[in-house]
């Protein structure tokens, strides 16, 4: 008896922005790939012809969606959008740096630090709202794309806190799993149980775009949309710096 063909999901963060290069978070703002970000969305590209991916699926922010039309481009796969997987809603924290939300918001790095739960701003969302949002995304697509391989293009903080629910690991994870690179993939093979096989894969680059110019100071927040350790909320998150958890 022939085993069923696996249902694969490659989560895929989008490339870099100047908000991500320049520690502004940027939540559900629509903000373009800056020419590194492009850069890097052509070379991870490359990477994932290997997968024969035979869909992809973006969030419908320009960001991940340019990033998606990369990878198209070099897999020859159909794109769709699905507004669902957004980045999580920052409501007017909107490009601001964690230091000036901070300033504002005294409790905040504090909340960023422990893991609290709480609203970005009056009108965003809180953690468990977004990371409940997302993970309901990707359990849709496993459902519906079932023996396929997908390659799912969203935002730092959405996919982390996503993938923590999907994989049933709750949001007590979120700080273990690090925040992602832009442009990072995580595979994850999903069957009665969803695993997890690889995290936060990059492009080795010898210039290091990634790297210190991104980085979060402790405790900032991840909610901005920078690369993996910015002050933001997802800017360029560093996976390895302190306090790297929230950045959009």
């Amino acid at each position: 008896m022939t085993a069923a063909a696996p249902t694969r999901l490659i989560l895929v963060r989008h490339g870099q922005t100047d908000a991500n290069a320049g520690g502004r978070m940027q939540g559900q703002q629509d903000v373009p790939l800056n020419d590194t970000g492009r850069r890097q969305a052509a070379d991870v590209a490359t990477r994932l012809v290997a997968f024969a991916p035979d869909g992809i699926v973006s969030s419908d922010l320009s960001r991940a969606a340019a990033t998606a039309e990369a990878i198209a481009a070099a897999t020859g796969a159909p794109i769709t959008t699905d507004p669902q997987l957004r980045e999580i809603n920052i409501g007017t924290w909107q490009g601001k740096t964690s230091a000036q939300v901070a300033a504002d918001n005294p409790w905040y790095l504090e909340a960023i630090r422990t893991g609290a739960d709480f609203r970005r701003s009056a009108t965003g969302e809180t953690s468990q709202e977004a990371a409940a949002r997302v993970a309901e995304a990707l359990r849709g697509l496993a459902a519906e794309r079932a023996g396929r391989t997908t390659v799912v293009v969203g935002h730092g903080w959405a996919l982390r806190g996503g993938l923590c629910l999907a994989l049933g690991l709750g949001m007590e994870a979120f700080h273990v799993l690090g925040g992602l690179w832009n442009c990072s993939w995580s595979e994850v093979d999903v069957t009665d149980r969803w695993r997890l096989i690889s995290y936060n894969n990059v492009v080795p680059r010898a210039d290091a775009e990634a790297a210190p110019a991104n980085r979060a100071p402790a405790g900032a927040d991840a909610t901005a949309d920078r690369a993996p350790a910015s002050t933001g909320t997802e800017a360029t998150a560093d996976p390895a710096a302190p306090g790297a958890g929230e950045i959009a």
